[in-house]
């Protein structure tokens, strides 16, 4: 389990997935829609993520495929 962060809009969301996994599609769009909603809102990375995250960051593959990386 991981907890990605928006420090900006003070959310976070929890996801089943480990450093070294790409996130499914559902995961992206649960994480999006938690961290930051608003359409058009350019606040955060691939997924709405913002700020320091614990030991890992968000990097994206291609438009719909992101994975989550060790530091």
């Amino acid at each position: 389990m991981i907890t990605i962060r928006n420090d900006f809009h003070a959310t976070e969301v929890t996801l089943r997935a480990n450093i070294g996994d790409e996130l499914s599609s559902s995961q992206i769009k649960r994480a999006r829609n938690e961290l930051c909603g608003i359409s058009g809102c350019t606040c955060g990375g691939p997924i709405g993520e913002r700020g320091p995250q614990d030991g890992f960051f968000v990097e994206q593959i291609d438009i719909d495929r992101v994975q989550i990386v060790a530091k």
